[in-house]
């Protein structure tokens, strides 16, 4: 190679600070908190489905942004017609006016529908709206039979 070349190209050494800044950034960054970020609270309640509390299905928290709420947004699995946004991987929902998206399932997984492992969908997603206070609160989503 010509001494152009290496007079551009970092040495091995001068690589190693560049590197381990590097490492650890992203050490930092995969080691995050489920703190980080605006404070988030637990919610939790009951979905009946038809007078019946729900199989199983997932609920999804939106901040309403034409209500001027802004965050991050929640979810929920529901099992057996309850649902808790503290358990499993959710993180909470932040205070404020939401939207609420209900899917609900049978519970039945089958061969035929591979694709919902919750098994098969009993209602079109069922929304709703609803204020989130700045503490732990309930919910109860009734659902019925023919949502609109």
């Amino acid at each position: 190679m010509s001494n152009w070349l290496y007079s551009i190209m970092p040495r091995q050494e001068n690589l190693r600070p560049i590197v381990a800044a590097t490492l650890a950034m992203l050490a930092t960054i995969g080691c995050s908190s489920r703190e980080d970020g605006p404070q988030r609270y637990r919610i939790s309640g009951d979905v009946m489905y038809d007078g019946k509390p729900l199989p199983a299905g997932k609920i999804f928290f939106s901040p309403d942004t034409e209500a001027g709420n802004s965050g991050p947004g929640g979810y929920a699995d529901i099992v057996d017609g309850h649902y808790d946004t503290s358990s499993g991987r959710a993180k909470g929902v932040v205070p404020g006016a939401q939207d609420v998206r209900v899917e609900g399932f049978d519970g039945q997984p089958s061969l035929k529908n591979d694709f919902h492992p919750k098994g098969n969908m009993l209602f079109p997603v069922f929304t709703d709206h609803i204020e989130v206070p700045e503490s732990a609160s309930e919910h109860h989503f009734d659902i019925p039979l023919n949502p609109k």
